[in-house]
């Protein structure tokens, strides 16, 4: 009897031990199955609610990308990385939402700028087209530097603004002053703008340097060389007599007409006729004569240093092929016309612009009989006559 009754008992012991080291295993299982069965969508619970990267959102958070925790609707958006950080579906390489990317628009921080927006006056290159205010009164246009607010009278012409040269063109106002070829600006500087002298010139245009200009000589414009420092300035130059290298002269320097084909070649000889150079003259004549050899004190020949300027009043009427008379032989070592070289009574043959007394000394003749001409030093018997051989005298003659 004892022992039928302890082995039921030793069962029903076991078999609920088993029971018990059972039930996890089967809780786990259903776990897993549960979990499963919610990511692949096939009971109640949807996917797009769990939070698969653990950022905080899930898909219908608007999570887009839930394998990335760096990406969700709550990160800051790091431009131009092609990763949309915060999830707002925008473009990543245009900042500012203008349609324009990186590469297009001059500043993606701003969605009023960019090549489609009209640009203002406002100091910005609204249209990315790399001017600022261009198509504004405020916008230099032209690249002169200067805009319409500025006084640019052409914005589309970079050669018409305040401060550039002004062209003798008869028609345009280069430095927008409103006032076409102006004497200050453009007088003598062009066949189509000649002054009346070269001191004209100088009056109008205190600047203007020693150049080159254009003066209408008896009605025909010439381009003359013009002093524009020396003694005042305002110089035209009317004759230029180079030594040949002969005793011949240069022909016709003494017929009073126009001599050379040149009014400016410094290096040829040439001159004015008598009459436009008595035309020329205002104030006072002046003439420069060099010569390096010459005939000395003692009547020889030989080596000289001839660089002799004198001056003449401008009652001289010119005259190259007659005896100079009056004012043409009264000549003075000063502009000021108070230093007379005492000379005063030329030779017969002796014309244009003299300083000399026939059969004593001859200082300066700017013309002589046979298309000559001679040069010395004043207060001496040395002068350079071209008509003897290998002297070799130099004149220029000038008027104001």
């Amino acid at each position: 009897m004892r022992t039928c009754f302890l082995a039921p008992f030793v069962l029903l012991a076991g078999c609920s031990e088993t029971a018990k080291d059972t039930a996890a295993p089967t809780d786990t299982a259903d776990t897993a199955a549960q979990d499963t069965a919610a990511n692949s969508g096939t009971d109640d619970i949807d996917p797009n609610s769990v939070d698969d990267d653990g950022d905080g959102y899930a898909e219908e958070d608007g999570d887009c990308d839930d394998g990335n925790a760096a990406a969700n609707p709550g990160e800051d958006e790091v431009w131009y990385d092609d990763v949309d950080e915060a999830c707002d579906g925008g473009d990543d390489f245009d900042q500012d939402g203008d349609g324009f990317d990186m590469n297009e628009d001059c500043n993606d921080e701003d969605s009023r700028v960019n090549p489609d927006a009209v640009e203002a006056a406002n100091g910005a290159d609204d249209d990315c087209d790399g001017l600022i205010d261009n198509g504004t009164d405020s916008g230099d246009d032209d690249g002169d530097g200067y805009s319409e607010a500025d006084g640019d009278c052409d914005d589309a012409d970079s050669a018409r603004h305040p401060g550039a040269s002004e062209v003798c063109d008869g028609a345009v106002d280069e430095d927008c002053d409103g006032t076409v070829d102006e004497a200050d600006a453009v007088l003598g500087s062009d066949a189509d703008c000649p002054a009346t002298t070269c001191l004209e010139i100088h009056y109008a245009r205190p600047a203007a340097p020693d150049d080159t200009y254009w003066i209408s000589v008896g009605g025909v414009a010439h381009e003359v060389v013009c002093d524009m420092t020396r003694d005042t300035g305002g110089w035209t130059l009317v004759a230029n007599f180079i030594w040949p290298g002969t005793t011949n002269g240069i022909p016709g320097w003494t017929s009073g007409s126009l001599v050379g084909t040149t009014t400016t070649d410094r290096t040829q000889s040439w001159k004015l006729d008598d009459s436009d150079i008595n035309a020329l003259v205002s104030v006072r004549y002046r003439a420069r004569g060099l010569a390096t050899f010459c005939t000395l004190e003692d009547r020889s020949t030989g080596a000289c240093a001839v660089d002799t300027t004198l001056y003449w009043d401008s009652a001289c009427v010119y005259t190259s092929g007659s005896t100079s008379t009056g004012a043409c032989t009264a000549a003075y070592q000063t502009y000021d016309l108070d230093a007379w070289t005492e000379l005063s009574n030329p030779c017969s043959w002796h014309y244009g612009l003299t300083s000399a007394d026939c059969g004593v000394t001859s200082e300066f003749g700017t013309s002589h009989e046979g298309d000559h001409v001679f040069a010395g030093i004043v207060g001496t018997y040395i002068h350079g006559y071209d008509g003897r051989p290998s002297e070799d005298p130099g004149v220029e003659v000038w008027v104001r």
